[in-house]
């Protein structure tokens, strides 16, 4: 009796970090129009759509570029199609003020911050566990496409200028 007692915590830790089902209906999706690349939101709430100003570094902060930007609520899934894993570069964006800048000190860590999956059908699934803005950079023999991802959650937020 008395070892199912140590047992029983590891269970219930082990059952409450098992991975929740996915909710697979699109929210959002598009063609890119760079790439051709097909990219769709998923087991989110899409807040809004937006596009904000984006700079790539600090030092070229007035070199500022029109990115397109998806505003959600939940754990957002994105599926990306027509792509390979080596043409897709996550990174992490910070919002300062009404700029959004490329956070190049640190990448976001497959998972920690979000979990990668290749479907059967070839798609790419990317599952973002933390709450940061992201942005994905999708680069093919066509050209380069970015959306950027700003995550929510009911309590937490990242800092980010959607109003």
């Amino acid at each position: 009796m008395k070892k199912w007692c140590y047992f029983l915590p590891v269970l219930l830790l082990l059952t409450g970090c098992a991975s929740q089902k996915i909710d697979t209906t699109p929210v959002w999706q598009e063609t890119l129009p760079n790439t051709g690349v097909e990219m769709q939101l998923s087991n989110c709430i899409l807040l809004n759509t937006y596009h904000v100003d984006y700079a790539e570094s600090r030092e070229n902060s007035d070199q500022v570029v029109n990115r397109d930007a998806l505003n959600t609520q939940g754990v957002p899934v994105i599926t990306l199609y027509g792509v390979t894993e080596d043409q897709v570069e996550l990174r992490f964006v910070e919002n300062i003020s009404y700029l959004y800048l490329y956070y190049d000190k640190m990448m976001p860590q497959p998972d920690l911050d979000y979990v990668l999956t290749e479907l059967e059908d070839g798609g790419l699934q990317y599952r973002l566990d933390t709450v940061y803005t992201f942005d994905f950079v999708i680069t093919t023999q066509d050209g380069t496409d970015s959306m950027i991802v700003t995550c929510q959650r009911p309590g937490l937020e990242s800092e980010s200028s959607w109003s």
